[in-house]
């Protein structure tokens, strides 16, 4: 199992094609681009205190995820402490369904990009449209804060409104439960 600490600055972007060319010249490299569906779940009440917990099921190339989470706002940006772990029995969706019922499908193209300890999502939601993800991964030797601040201001005039939860909360906003 993975664990890892990050923390995110996501916002609604009317056009990728300037932040690509800052993320360039910033020193940032494409990767991929990737189509993932993201299942979530209900999770039976818990302790909250540390975070919203979230639970999904992300399929890409038909190989699964499964991804719990805990998430809090602070400090301008999203704090995520993540486990994750490979899911690849095609049945396990099903499983989860009938287990804790879901509550969104959030389906996406995602542009990702990379610099050192720092991802960059450029994502096409389905039903939502185009959202920019900064994901900056704590790593030894690393002010990951000063980094959210750095890509907050290079970015920044890219955003057209920040956004504090997850795509599922926006997808769940406009579609029933599936």
């Amino acid at each position: 199992m993975q664990r890892k600490l990050n923390r995110e600055l996501k916002a609604h972007c009317a056009d990728f094609a300037p932040v690509r060319e800052i993320l360039a010249g910033h020193g940032a490299v494409f990767v991929e681009v990737k189509e993932q569906v993201d299942y979530y779940y209900n999770l039976p009440d818990g302790d909250d205190s540390q975070g919203n917990r979230r639970l999904k099921l992300r399929v890409e190339k038909g190989t699964g995820t499964l991804i719990y989470y805990r998430e809090r706002q602070e400090a301008g940006a999203r704090t995520s402490q993540v486990r994750m772990s490979s899911a690849d029995d095609p049945g396990l969706k099903d499983v989860l369904q009938a287990a804790l019922g879901a509550t969104a499908t959030v389906r996406k193209r995602r542009e990702l990009w990379r610099k050192d300890n720092v991802i960059f999502n450029l994502d096409t939601v389905e039903g939502v449209g185009q959202i920019l993800e900064v994901e900056v991964q704590d790593e030894e030797g690393c002010d990951i804060d000063a980094q959210v601040d750095e890509y907050r201001s290079l970015l920044g005039p890219y955003f057209s409104g920040y956004i504090t939860g997850s795509n599922e909360d926006l997808v769940a906003a406009i579609t029933p439960p599936p």
